[in-house]
């Protein structure tokens, strides 16, 4: 009977202190939610093209939300859309091809959608993205990354164009595309800004070292989404 009692009093204290452990974390954790401004997002179609424009300010500098756009290996960040991602090797000089696989959904329709990139920084330290149409199940698309900087604060206009090759139901309707599209860019810019304020309120110091670990520990939780994993033995 002591036992069973003890083992009550045990269970209560341990759930008091989960409730606990919840309305801390809920109330008090420091914030780290994202503060970007979406001034627009317009996403139209013309005989088959869509045309996509989408400007925002970041609370983040240039420079990382450039470093966050070019981290290739690690792409699949930014869009829960993205189920499969690696680094192909380059046709031109200056050139990154990226393969994704994207989880495309509209409605009740959804299918799986393989796109290949040709990614390069310009002169001006933008970014340009053409679609390799052969890799790709669409017949033309390119999008352009312009970044300006605004003291601690960036400016980031996405222009890009986008000529699906699959089978879209007539049911689904072109607004209903168009409108999940809008949804998938804003949930995109939300995860850029996140990554790249962080990544900006790092205090690194000049001593700073990685300690080394095992090579099982050091591999990523998805090997389909690095290129490095698929490379070791």
């Amino acid at each position: 009977m002591f036992w069973s009692r003890w083992m009550q009093w045990f269970r209560l204290i341990s759930k008091a202190k989960f409730i606990f452990a919840c309305i801390y974390l809920a109330f008090f954790q420091p914030s780290i939610a994202a503060a970007y401004e979406i001034n627009r997002a317009d996403v139209t179609e013309e005989n088959g093209i869509f045309q996509i424009r989408v400007t925002a300010i970041f609370d983040a500098p240039a420079e990382y939300i450039r470093e966050v756009l070019t981290d290739y290996t690690h792409i699949y960040r930014l869009s829960s859309s993205i189920i499969e991602s690696e680094i192909l090797p380059s046709r031109r000089t200056g050139d990154t091809q990226i393969r994704t696989k994207v989880l495309a959904c509209a409605s009740v329709f959804c299918r799986e959608v393989e796109r290949v990139d040709a990614v390069r920084t310009l002169a001006s330290g933008d970014l340009q993205a053409d679609i390799v149409p052969e890799l790709s199940e669409f017949r033309s698309g390119q999008a352009t990354w312009r970044i300006t900087p605004m003291d601690d604060r960036s400016k980031l206009v996405y222009e890009a164009t986008l000529e699906p090759d699959f089978y879209i139901p007539p049911v689904v309707g072109i607004p209903v595309i168009g409108n999940s599209l809008k949804k998938e860019f804003i949930a995109t810019f939300e995860r850029l800004e996140r990554i790249a304020s962080i990544n900006a309120r790092r205090d690194w110091t000049e001593d700073f070292t990685v300690a080394r670990v095992d090579d099982a520990e050091a591999r990523p939780p998805c090997e389909k989404n690095s290129t490095q994993a698929q490379n070791e033995p």
